[in-house]
């Protein structure tokens, strides 16, 4: 067990872990979305099959560009057969949007360039063979492939695969996460204040959320009484039930801290136990019973920041995903103070002016881990967490992790 690690160490032990996907399910297209493709989606045929217009024109043969007048044989919409065109005197067809080019007909001219008269029609600007005409296999070749496997899906590729009239896809199956939450004080929803408990269970359905939102299947467990037994049952029932689990609260030093005492009684199975980041330096990764088990902090945000830093890179894992969080490069706007030696992931507002993204600590009442509203900007501003090494002035340079 490795205690008190940096980050950077940490990140190194989570990106090493070799976690092989549960198997593999066929889910129906709508149900995809959001999925991990498990196998590669190849196109079955070209596309388009045959050449379709794209303007509504009129069809003809390069061999009468040099005529006049064309004479009109008749229409061609979209969705008829292949109709074929004359090639024993000038005729054109008149051939819409998304119609089948002709058979014999190699040029289509625009009905805005061209006038129709008594005699026919007469063309105004001529076109180059093949303008304005979809190809055969523009789109894509048969054989050719169009969607990788390890895909997340979304509702582009969800288009494509209905283009490709795919019924059921094949995914990788979601990872069940069990979430633990302990403590005396905490009430679940419905309940009614009593014995000057008030603090509702955020934290439960805040990962319920996450897991959700990253792809995993959340199961949230009863809360926890500050009860050594009672926390043993459950986090063994959980490591039973789920291939992830995910406790919150009684992971510190206190004498109520049961999670904490299970984790040094199976230090054998901890990798690592606290890393010097704020917030969050409480965080424990384990691997009981060969399963994945995080004991986060109890105060909310301390709950979100180490989800997102160390929860979501082997939840990520499972999905057969690389977790790559959008990192981006930002001038702070003004001094920052800092005396923790800690690393700091920061709350901070993320907005973009006129293509230029900025970052503000407006409206963020404290920098303290229980107040999660910080998370939760009043005008909608995209929310980050700034990566503070030590104090900086204003100007200097910071990562931002976009939330």
């Amino acid at each position: 067990m490795q205690t008190k690690i940096d980050f950077q160490s940490a990140k190194e032990i989570l990106k090493s872990q070799n976690i092989i996907p549960l198997g593999i399910e066929r889910v129906f297209l709508h149900a995809a979305l959001g999925r991990t493709l498990a196998h590669s989606i190849s196109a079955t045929s070209d596309m388009p099959t045959t050449p379709l217009s794209n303007m509504d024109g009129y069809a003809f043969s390069s061999h009468f560009r040099d005529s006049k007048i064309l004479k009109i044989l008749g229409e061609n919409p979209a969705g008829a057969a292949i109709p074929t065109l004359p090639l024993d005197a000038p005729y054109t067809i008149k051939t819409f949007t998304g119609a089948k080019i002709p058979l014999n007909a190699d040029m289509l001219v625009p009905i805005e360039h061209c006038k129709v008269t008594q005699e026919g029609l007469e063309i105004i600007i001529m076109p180059k063979i093949g303008q304005f005409i979809r190809q055969q296999g523009d789109n894509y070749k048969k054989g050719e492939t169009l969607l990788a496997k390890n895909t997340r899906l979304n509702s582009h590729h969800i288009g494509l695969l209905a283009s490709l009239n795919q019924i059921f896809i094949p995914v990788f199956e979601k990872p069940k996460v069990g979430i633990l939450i302990s403590g005396n004080e905490l009430l679940e929803l419905g309940e009614k204040a009593s014995n000057g408990s008030d603090i509702y269970n955020a934290n439960g359905h805040l990962l319920f959320a996450k897991v959700l939102e990253n792809g995993g299947i959340p199961k949230l467990y009863p809360i926890l009484k500050d009860d050594k037994a009672q926390v043993q049952n459950f986090l063994n029932l959980a490591l039973k039930e789920c291939d992830i689990v995910i406790s919150s609260g009684g992971a510190s030093v206190g004498d109520y801290d049961y999670i904490a005492t299970l984790c040094e009684e199976r230090a054998k199975e901890v990798v690592f136990k606290g890393v010097n980041i704020k917030p969050g330096q409480h965080i424990t990764y384990a691997h009981f019973n060969q399963k994945h088990f995080f004991a986060l902090p109890g105060f909310p945000n301390s709950t979100l920041v180490t989800f997102e830093l160390f929860v979501k890179p082997i939840l990520y894992k499972f999905l057969e995903l690389s977790f790559t969080p959008t990192t981006l490069r930002i001038p702070l706007p003004q001094d920052v103070h800092k005396t923790d030696t800690r690393l700091e992931f920061r709350v901070c507002n993320v907005r973009n002016h006129n293509g230029e993204w900025q970052i503000d600590f407006t409206g963020k009442k404290d920098f303290q881990s229980a107040i999660l509203n910080n998370f939760c900007p009043l005008d909608n501003a995209k929310v980050g967490l700034c990566i503070l090494d030590s104090a900086k002035k204003k100007g200097a340079i910071v990562e931002v992790i976009l939330l």
